[in-house]
């Protein structure tokens, strides 16, 4: 009996103490000067260039013949041609994978740029092939070399930010 009342005075002790404690009010008080500015600080390193240059031409729906096939590329410049570099790339329209060219099946080259020139690119096919989709990404010149996997247009993507 002696621990019952000894935990029935405990509990009204603490009941009491959290009821008054937060039965508090009063008005808000008055908010504080605002401090003063700091210094400024220094100029932080340069960030990462964007993409400016660098093109993505996506052509939908596109037909590849055995043999030779031209695509009219007028983002394909003078200065892309001379100092630049060209990337393709193949998929099946409804596919969400992109596949790099040179594309081979075994030990034979089956899609391939052939030729390009200012304006237009050149594939060559072993087969007739319809409902592609082919994206080429010309890159103004830059020394990217040793950054990027090209072969992977996913990696393309996310570093030129296209």
């Amino acid at each position: 009996m002696k621990t019952k009342m000894k935990f029935l005075t405990y509990f009204i002790l603490v009941f009491a103490l959290v009821f008054t404690s937060t039965s508090c009010e009063g008005e808000d008080g008055m908010d504080g000067i605002n401090g003063v500015d700091g210094e400024i600080g220094a100029q932080g390193p340069a960030g990462q260039d964007g993409n400016a240059n660098v093109l993505s031409v996506l052509l939908e729906n596109q037909t590849i013949n055995n043999g030779d096939t031209v695509f009219d590329i007028p983002q394909l410049t003078q200065e892309i041609y001379d100092t630049g570099i060209v990337y393709a790339y193949v998929t099946v329209t409804g596919n969400d994978y992109w596949e790099v060219l040179p594309l081979s099946l075994g030990q034979q080259i089956i899609l391939e740029i052939d030729q390009i020139e200012i304006g237009k690119i050149t594939l060559r096919a072993t087969f007739t092939q319809s409902n592609l989709r082919l994206r080429f990404v010309l890159v103004e010149g830059t020394d990217v070399s040793n950054k990027i996997n090209f072969s992977d247009f996913e990696e393309v993507k996310a570093f030129y930010q296209l």
